[in-house]
């Protein structure tokens, strides 16, 4: 315990003329209560305008081919047969 305590105050020693050194920033407390603000100049951004890139391959345009054309045979039909003629006529007669 008596070590810890000799080695804070020695740190404490070691750093207090740190902590009392005010930099060389001013000439005691209250030196930066005079603030003069700086004019501040705003450029706008410059535009960039970037050519599109080039197209070193396209593919070619689609080829659009008409359909075949198709012949198709004209249709045979067959020789129609002929009905023989029937000279045998019969009739049924029922009365109601």
């Amino acid at each position: 315990m008596l070590k810890k305590l000799i080695l804070a105050v020695a740190g404490l020693t070691l750093a207090a003329p740190v902590f009392a050194h005010d930099g060389g920033r001013g000439h005691g407390w209250g030196h930066d209560r005079h603030f003069h603000p700086r004019a501040v100049v705003v450029h706008p951004r410059p535009v960039v305008v970037m050519p599109p890139p080039r197209v070193f391959y396209a593919p070619p345009a689609p080829v659009l081919y008409a359909p075949p054309v198709v012949y198709r045979p004209a249709p045979v039909y067959a020789a129609p047969v002929p009905v023989p003629q029937s000279s045998v006529s019969i009739s049924l007669h029922f009365p109601l």
